[in-house]
């Protein structure tokens, strides 16, 4: 009896001995693979970079800061109302064609819109921010986006400007579910970038539900963003 149980005891012992090694083989592997090369499974690349939203953005604050009667233009109202020639079909979604200002290269120079009640220069960066259906809760692809975002208008040649952060949504849903959910959104962006350390005070965060469509067809997903506009400095 005894040799019998001696045996059983030293099997037992090579297959305790075989799981620790699998086991610090295991975690040993775990460890390499990011040495590796390997990226984290939470890395996501941006679709902009800091650079192209500063460029963006301080090339507005150039134009809108020019004296009046020189190269500036600029039109107080909806894009409609600055552009009452669009096409009923388009949904007054496009460029303004009044007539410009002259640049010094002789070149007449887009008008800029200026929205009434929050005084932001209508042309827009799109964030480019996704949601999980039906949700205000950022996706890893919009997060790395406000990353960027955030580096862009904490640039110092900006670090007076203010922005307008805009909600939006498609069509699809009631008008004041739509409306609850494109205030959630801007309100989760605005929050977000606060947390990237962009003051409160340089962010005014609006909702339009589906009032404003960006193309006619108001179910179009194209519809469904966020939106952020330089506010015209005065």
């Amino acid at each position: 009896m005894t040799p019998t149980v001696f045996s059983l005891d030293r099997n037992n012992a090579a297959r305790t001995g075989l799981r620790r090694a699998l086991l610090v083989a295991s975690v040993s592997l775990a460890i390499a693979l990011p040495a590796l090369g390997t990226a984290p499974a939470f890395a996501q690349d941006a679709t902009y970079s800091a650079d192209e939203v500063s460029k963006h953005f301080k090339q507005l604050k150039t134009r809108s800061l020019k004296p009046a009667g020189g190269t500036r233009a600029l039109c107080i109202g909806t894009r409609d109302e600055c552009n009452p020639n669009a096409k009923p079909e388009e949904g007054g979604q496009v460029a303004v064609s009044q007539d410009g200002a002259k640049t010094e290269g002789g070149e007449t120079e887009q008008t800029l819109v200026v929205d009434p009640e929050t005084n932001a220069i209508d042309a827009a960066f799109n964030l480019l921010v996704s949601f999980e259906y039906a949700s205000a809760k950022l996706s890893t692809s919009a997060q790395a986006n406000l990353r960027e975002f955030a580096k862009g208008i904490n640039d110092p040649d900006l670090a007076k400007a203010t922005f307008v952060i805009e909600g939006h949504t498609d069509g699809i849903g009631s008008t004041n579910y739509n409306q609850r959910l494109s205030e959630d959104r801007a309100q989760a962006v605005t929050q977000y970038l606060v947390n990237l350390g962009v003051s409160r005070d340089r962010l005014k965060t609006v909702a339009y539900g589906e009032s404003r469509p960006k193309v006619a067809d108001v179910n179009d997903p194209a519809n469904r963003r966020v939106e952020s506009k330089l506010v015209l400095e005065q």
